[in-house]
């Protein structure tokens, strides 16, 4: 079972209620972004939980094919129940204890008076205690999984904005990079603009799959602008053209 990472205190309290729900058979939400660790907590709480998705755990019902009482079982992204009723009901006869996820803000006020506690999980924005402690699982995980030497945590491309998934794959990708040359940058390149490739203005329209990484790196390796435009070869004011026009991609 993967454990739910809990170093950063927003976590930490939200670990100890969970080990508190362990003991008392209560329903639970679990909300929380995508990729925060709702599904690990869940299943942290009711170990041997089965998991269900809404369509899954509706069709089952309907069809009569579940013999659970008594039980405790997981419900993922439960905002897509479409037959509350019915849900319900089948809790009821067969006093069965939830434990949910969910990323919806608000739920059908008939589901939503079932859970006794609702455990909100912060963005990894958030946790950044938590974040570093993912980044080497995530790492020690891909360089076993991919038999390759650790990388060195500089030199990770880690993509942190948005969640463990977009985290995780971007570290899987930063021990990919390290096997790769030009020649598979270049087919890379190649079947992503084959993919895309429509319209009239399709130079123009992939002209930032070079200019976008070429500023970004010479802004990291030359700080400033006189200095960037000096060895990227261009005069200022094409360059803070060019900065302008990319502005928001370059954040």
């Amino acid at each position: 079972m993967e454990d739910f990472i809990a170093v950063s205190p927003n976590s930490k309290e939200i670990l100890n209620s969970a080990k508190l729900l362990q003991s008392v058979n209560i329903h639970a939400l679990i909300f929380g972004e995508i990729g925060v660790g709702k599904k690990t907590l869940a299943k942290y709480i009711v170990p041997e939980a089965r998991l269900f998705t809404p369509h899954e755990l509706q069709r089952d019902i309907t069809d009569g094919v579940l013999s659970l009482n008594k039980e405790s079982i997981v419900i993922d992204k439960i905002e897509h129940i479409t037959n509350v009723d019915l849900l319900l009901s089948w809790i009821e006869e067969n006093e069965i204890r939830v434990i949910a996820t969910t990323e919806a803000l608000s739920l059908n006020n008939k589901l939503n008076d079932i859970f006794s506690i609702t455990l909100s999980i912060p963005p990894l924005s958030q946790r950044e205690d938590d974040l570093k402690l993912l980044t080497q699982k995530f790492s020690n995980e891909a360089s076993q999984v991919l038999r390759s030497e650790k990388i060195v945590p500089s030199k990770l491309m880690l993509n942190t904005s948005k969640n463990a998934h977009s985290l995780r794959k971007s570290i899987y990708f930063s021990y990919l990079f390290e096997t790769i040359g030009e020649d598979e940058i270049l087919m890379f390149l190649e079947n992503y603009m084959l993919t895309n490739l429509e319209g009239d203005n399709s130079y123009k329209d992939f002209l930032y799959l070079f200019e976008v990484p070429l500023l970004k790196a010479s802004k990291k390796k030359y700080k400033s602008q006189v200095q960037m435009a000096k060895h990227l070869g261009l005069n200022r004011i094409t360059l803070r053209k060019k900065l302008d026009i990319h502005k928001e991609l370059l954040l």
